[in-house]
């Protein structure tokens, strides 16, 4: 995954975005404040997992925001929310960045600006592996979960399968509804179900094949951040050619 997007660095776009990021590093980290507020899901392995109630998290996206603050010079400071709150916490600013397995989509490009992705996004069915269900055909009419407010219930709705959505506002509860017979099955990102499957052998297992969606994973914030954004891209660029995205990467994938 991590060698697929240096040819997306690597190109024009990116190369001429590589100049311009650096001035706006130094920009950004003399006229800012030392602490970055980020907005993240309670629960989102393997990319974010608040253990309890307290600090202590760990996840692909703590590790790779973190490093990123590391190399902005300012502290992390990360707040837990339900997937769907992410987009209001950002809208009144109780955070200044949101960074959540957030898919790049055209509809999310018109009200916040994005990073540089950071990894494909891909979508993945998948059931109990009790199911008779087996490939795509097979949800012809079947219901569905789905974690509210993510781009997941487009796609569903876009393979024209009269599929009935249930949302869920956490994950929890979405496997509980699986486990329960409440749903045919689920949909949610590619990575998170290979490591569900990983860790809960026999339990469940995969529909069809992973289904690109969006323009990929990426650190969202508000328009007018536009020093902060081109800041982040700048340390992306750097994280993914000197091996640090690589060995976070391999930690969680």
């Amino acid at each position: 995954m991590c060698h697929a997007y240096y040819g997306i660095i690597n190109n024009g776009k990116y190369m001429k975005l590589f100049v311009l990021c650096c001035c706006a590093l130094l920009l950004y980290t003399t006229s800012h404040a030392q602490t970055l507020v980020i907005g993240s899901s309670k629960f989102n392995p393997p990319f974010e997992t608040w253990a309890d109630h307290s600090s202590m998290m760990y996840g692909f996206d703590f590790d790779l925001m973190t490093e990123i603050c590391k190399r902005l010079k300012v502290k992390c400071e990360f707040k837990p929310y339900a997937f769907d709150d992410l987009f209001d916490a950002l809208k009144k600013q109780k955070v200044d960045v949101v960074i959540s397995s957030m898919i790049i989509t055209e509809g999310r490009k018109e009200k916040y600006l994005f990073s540089l992705p950071y990894l494909a996004s891909n979508a993945q069915y998948f059931a109990n592996s009790s199911s008779k269900l087996q490939d795509p055909d097979d949800l012809y009419g079947k219901k569905i979960g789905v974690r509210a407010a993510t781009a997941y219930s487009l796609l569903v709705e876009s393979e024209n399968r009269k599929n009935k959505i249930v949302y869920y506002d956490e994950l929890e509860d979405m496997f509980l509804g699986l486990k329960n017979n409440e749903i045919d099955a689920a949909i949610m990102d590619y990575e998170s179900v290979k490591y569900w499957i990983a860790i809960t052998p026999g339990i469940y297992k995969l529909i069809g094949g992973k289904i690109p969606i969006g323009e990929g994973y990426a650190i969202m914030t508000n328009k007018g951040e536009e020093n902060l954004i081109r800041a982040i891209n700048r340390i992306i660029l750097d994280i993914e050619t000197d091996g640090t995205f690589l060995r976070i990467y391999s930690q969680y994938f």
